[in-house]
């Protein structure tokens, strides 16, 4: 009986110095991950909270989006002013394009 209950208390102090280890690496873990989820000094409010990379890439294609709209916007406005500045002419536009740009004279797609 006295060398069951020796052999039971053995067991249970490696339980304990086990679990005691387990837990301390646990606690280093979440340090880590709870330092590299921590927002950067200039980050921006849209992407504060941000838990994933499926939602990071999100707000990135949003954005892009935006921007892409702005600047075709802006061109549109420009070819619009230009029309305008120039009424008594016949502006030619064809071929023209936010995402084109003139090489030798000539309007090529990059």
């Amino acid at each position: 009986m006295q060398v069951a209950l020796g052999k039971a208390q053995k067991e249970l102090e490696e339980l304990k110095f086990s679990s005691a280890e387990e837990k301390k690496n646990m606690e280093e873990e979440i340090g880590d991950l709870k330092s590299a989820m921590a927002p950067a000094v200039d980050e921006l409010e849209t992407t504060r909270g941000l838990t994933t990379r499926a939602e990071l890439v999100g707000v990135i294609r949003s954005l892009g989006e935006k921007v892409l709209g702005g600047i075709m916007y802006g061109f549109d406005n420009a070819v619009v002013q230009l029309k305008v500045a120039n009424s008594g002419l016949e502006l030619n536009t064809n071929g023209i394009w936010v995402l084109r740009k003139v090489e030798n004279g000539q309007i090529v797609i990059p």
